[in-house]
């Protein structure tokens, strides 16, 4: 029996948040209207279907949302949905009708976010993102620019997830900030005391020029990713950031974790009494929490070895550093060995905010990766060299690591110039094939727009043509035949009847007065079979115009090899099979070069050589080609 999940709760929407859904999503809808036409006509002419339809739990129901079955924009029409408040532009995550809902009765939305804090990587961060309704229609519309500016932030891209990476010669571990935490309580039953560290930007930096502080770091168990412009360097790079492994969000985590299991930590760092205050207010947070000594981080020769005895009388398994980047790691590394703690950790300043002398930015300023704005303008003074001056300096050298890096594969030992050169090979070919696409995409809109306008202005052609047709012969109008189209795949073509009714049967008594040569197609100049409009519409090229809807559904180009009978592909030899590998055309080169006075060997040629050089371009220049060929007749028979 399934239980509904105690975490929900019904949530009516206000009706001011459901106008300003309904004013946007139309807005946009009307904005992006080129767009559809473009999509919905790409995919038109694709393999592909236009919509894809899936089902979503909403308001405590099952509903069908739609969404484009491929590229870029698949998310348009669920404006549609927003239209019809099955979902917002903010709300709760999908969550598929195939699972068990966890907020069945609220909501999803386009934005959302819990997607916004897993993609800054804090989703560590509990804001109660599922009570939309609760914080108005400002609180709304905040979120919404909160989730847009997330996105101009870290562009989704191809991103890889290696459990690490480098920047600027600094080895960092990608991990989640559950999978640190873990790690770092494992670590502290370690019987030797292992070394971790946090790096930002700022520490980059330094480590770009400092090559002590570098090798310091890299010799380090794991090495956390900590703050936006990591993440924003991944993205340069292409790599994918599991979490914002920040101390300040992990401390209250490691904490309650420590607290709960009988892990004791000691705080090393920080100006007089900070370290102290900052244990007090995360005891008083956690009252099972031991943290069994603080001191501040301002050592001398004379005090240094009794702090460090202090540490490894205490009994604590993690020990906290908190004396700023690089002194605290270099300090690590030189009493390690002395060191009887599982665990040693650099937090820079860490103590200041839980010491509540430096404020943390609001959750909102994080979501959006801004942090480092608050902490400038709480200190412009101490803080702008790193920020102002620090944060530009750091995207220069991420942005020049990847160009040498790309001139240092390009100048490697062989095997990886020739995996580069595979990439390379691949990006051609993706390129190759993209502009294959637009020009069938080019081809398919030409064939669509020109069929549709020849159908309407020819109308009257095409009555008088039937009725001279009826009238001289009784019978169908129109004449159908099976034809062998693109891949050999067969479809119905549509001409106007030029031949007796019987003349299939009649076919078999004159097939040895063929004209052609090559033997494969049939043809005659004083065919009997044909009538005598049937012999004006074909020296005219009329007997062809209905192929313009075998056009327009697409069965047929206005341009292309001339569709064959299944019959005289039974006889193709392997090489003249080419000619199937594209749609079959009303004209294409030997039409307008001789047409029937061409052998067919020589059509298969001139067939080829289409394939091979075809564009909308060349398909133009075709079509006026066939013009004077029509008018002149030529090779029409």
């Amino acid at each position: 029996m399934k239980t509904a999940p105690n975490n929900t709760h019904s949530h009516k929407t206000p009706i001011s948040i459901l106008v300003f859904d309904w004013v946007v999503a139309c807005s946009i809808l009307i904005l992006s209207s080129p767009i559809w036409v473009v999509k919905v006509a790409f995919l038109a002419c694709s393999k592909h279907p236009i919509f894809e339809t899936l089902f979503i739990h909403s308001g405590g129901k099952e509903v069908a949302i739609r969404t484009f079955s491929q590229g870029r924009f698949s998310t348009l029409p669920l404006l549609f949905s927003v239209l019809k408040g099955q979902v917002g532009l903010l709300g709760t995550s999908f969550e598929y009708a195939v699972f068990e809902p966890s907020h069945a009765n609220q909501r999803p939305g386009i934005l959302s976010v819990e997607q916004m804090q897993r993609r800054m990587g804090i989703t560590h961060i509990n804001t109660n993102p599922n009570t939309v309704p609760t914080f108005g229609l400002f609180g709304y519309v905040s979120n919404i620019f909160k989730c847009l500016i997330s996105k101009l932030v870290v562009v989704s891209t191809q991103l890889n997830y290696p459990k690490q990476f480098n920047l600027l010669g600094v080895d960092i571990d990608n991990n989640t900030m559950d999978e640190s935490i873990e790690l770092l309580i494992h670590s502290s039953q370690s019987t030797s005391t292992k070394q971790f560290a946090f790096v930002n930007a700022d520490c980059l930096n330094i480590a770009a020029s400092d090559s002590n502080y570098r090798d310091t770091v890299n010799q380090c168990d794991q090495v956390f990713a900590d703050g936006s412009g990591i993440r924003i360097a991944c993205q340069l790079h292409h790599i994918g950031l599991k979490d914002n492994v920040n101390g300040t969000d992990m401390l209250p985590l490691l904490c309650e974790k420590a607290s709960l299991i009988g892990i004791k930590l000691f705080f090393l760092g920080g100006k007089g009494n900070t370290a102290d205050e900052a244990a007090a207010n995360l005891t008083a947070q956690y009252p099972n929490l031991e943290i069994v000594g603080c001191h501040h981080g301002y050592l001398t020769d004379e005090n240094e070895q009794q702090v460090i005895e202090q540490i490894n009388q205490s009994g604590a398994h993690i020990l906290l550093v908190g004396m700023g980047a690089p002194k605290q790691e270099a300090w690590i590394r030189q009493h390690k060995s002395a060191l009887r703690v599982g665990v040693a950790v650099g937090v820079g300043g860490l103590f200041d905010f839980f010491a509540n002398n430096v404020s943390r930015a609001p959750i909102a300023v994080r979501q959006v990766g801004m942090e480092w704005v608050w902490r400038l303008a709480q200190e412009p003074t101490r803080m702008w060299k790193r920020y102002v001056v620090g944060n530009p300096l750091f995207i220069a050298r991420v942005l020049k690591q990847k160009r040498l890096s790309h001139a240092s594969i390009e100048q490697a030992p062989t095997n990886i110039a020739t995996n580069l050169g595979q990439v390379n090979n691949q990006h051609k070919r993706r390129w190759y094939f993209f502009g294959i696409k637009c020009g069938q995409f080019a081809k398919r809109t030409f064939d669509i727009v020109a069929a549709s306008i020849l159908l309407i202005l020819l109308a009257p052609l095409f009555l008088l043509t039937a009725l001279c047709i009826r009238v001289e012969s009784k019978g169908a109008i129109f004449f159908s035949q099976t034809r062998s189209g693109r891949n050999n795949q067969p479809f119905t073509m549509w001409k106007f009847r030029s031949m007796y009714i019987d003349a299939e049967e009649r076919l078999e008594k004159i097939k040895k007065n063929n004209e052609m040569q090559g033997g494969v197609i049939f043809k005659m100049k004083k065919d009997p079979r044909i009538t005598t409009i049937g012999k004006l519409i074909r020296k005219a090229s009329i007997d062809e115009l209905p192929q313009l809807w075998n056009v327009l559904i697409g069965d047929m180009s206005l341009v292309g090899p001339r569709p064959a009978l299944p019959n005289e592909v039974s006889q193709y030899q392997l090489s003249d099979r080419r000619r199937l590998g594209v749609k079959p055309g009303i004209t294409c080169i030997w039409q307008v070069s001789g047409r029937s006075d061409i052998p067919f060997d020589k059509q298969v040629e001139l067939d080829i050589d289409y394939i091979y050089k075809q564009s909308l371009k060349e398909d133009i220049s075709l079509l006026l080609k066939t013009i004077p060929a029509v008018l002149l007749a030529r090779g029409a028979y």
